[in-house]
């Protein structure tokens, strides 16, 4: 196989990779990303597509360890007359690089640096390598320590006009077909990556054993009743509803993840509500669906989804004058920075019940006037 000589190239997802056969599969493969799930699947995607060449393979594990850099230059370079073929995962790639990419690096590393580019290109077809580099990006030094044979992807954030083309990607690679409810609960209520939207499609498919699932099969497999239900806060807290929105957060566990998924998802209901009242100031109170399907996107949802969407979202705006609105951003700016600075534990807990009861505050002080 003539992997290796192709050049470097950045994927612009993970769909083409998933579709790469014994003839043409990467040699050399950065992942750039937190989702440990996405890399799993590029690991078994290798797996799958080696063990169709013929011969068995090795598979060698290496992680940031102290020593660990001269074990990958052995495996890579060094011939195997037992073990020819190799599959090399590297996890932990930013520290188990950063030695040897540091501009100060000393004289040892350098000399590791010049080496391993050097030998690179002329490493066995036999042997591939594929690493998790967890950080958002892939650095041209890396790019460059590989000597154009390093291919990569780094994970993406996904806006609301991404959602169903990504889901509908998912559903052509894993070969389902979700029911229009199905597809759009699924949207409404399954985080927003990649990686989210394959791991409960395969779920589906692994414990239903069938390719084509309704509003009732996602429901019953996806949707714990005892997991914390993000979507459902923030569609409590803009509509008000504040008895069902502290029932049920009773099932918040304690995880910044959780925290972070509604503080997203509140970002984006606030954004739909002041496009919403853009809209219908713009058009006498009304909300033309193409100018609807232009400004939210929603061109992809069933006519029976956007017509809810439109009540709920007319409804919802109703409780937001634009002051209110801007001191929800300001709260929500608070918020993102004090949760991704480490705040957590039980003091992460009050912080976030009081901001919110302060939400609830502004919404009150709003109809009251």
């Amino acid at each position: 196989m003539e992997t290796k000589k192709t050049s470097s190239r950045e994927f612009p997802s993970l769909f083409p990779l998933f579709k790469t056969t014994e003839n043409n599969i990467p040699q050399f493969f950065a992942y750039a990303g937190e989702d440990s799930f996405e890399f799993e699947l590029i690991i078994e995607h290798y797996k799958e597509t080696l063990s169709k060449i013929g011969s068995n393979f090795e598979i060698i594990v290496i992680v940031s360890e102290s020593g660990e850099q001269s074990k990958l230059f052995a495996e890579l370079f060094t011939p195997d007359m037992f073990y020819p073929r190799k599959l090399i995962i590297l996890k932990q790639a930013s520290s188990f690089f950063k030695p040897i990419l540091d501009p100060k690096a000393s004289s040892e590393w350098k000399d590791f640096a010049v080496g391993f580019k050097k030998n690179i290109t002329s490493v066995s077809d036999q042997i591939h390598l594929i690493l998790h580099y967890d950080g958002k990006d892939i650095p041209q030094t890396l790019v460059n320590l590989f000597n154009g044979t390093l291919n990569h992807y780094k994970t993406k954030p996904l806006y609301q006009s991404d959602y169903a083309k990504t889901l509908k990607e998912v559903c052509e690679q894993e070969k389902v077909n979700l029911d229009q409810d199905a597809f759009d609960e699924f949207i409404h209520r399954i985080p927003a990556n990649l990686g989210a939207y394959l791991k409960n499609i395969k779920k589906l498919k692994q414990y239903l054993h069938k390719s084509k699932f309704s509003l009732a099969d996602i429901n019953s497999i996806l949707f714990n009743q005892n997991e914390l239900n993000v979507g459902f806060l923030v569609d409590s807290l803009v509509q008000k509803r504040k008895i069902e929105f502290f029932k049920e957060f009773t099932k918040f566990s304690d995880q910044n993840s959780e925290i972070l998924t509604f503080l997203t998802r509140l970002s984006y209901k606030l954004d739909e509500i002041r496009k919403i009242k853009v809209i219908r100031q713009k058009h006498n109170g009304e909300i033309p669906i193409p100018v609807m399907d232009e400004i939210l996107k929603t061109a992809s949802f069933s006519d029976g989804r956007k017509n809810f969407m439109r009540r709920q979202l007319i409804s919802e705006s109703a409780n937001f004058s634009d002051k209110t609105l801007n001191e929800f951003y300001e709260i929500l700016i608070d918020m993102n920075i004090k949760f991704k600075s480490g705040l957590r534990d039980e003091e992460g807990r009050n912080y976030f019940l009081q901001k919110i009861l302060h939400c609830y505050s502004l919404l009150q002080d709003k109809s009251s006037k």
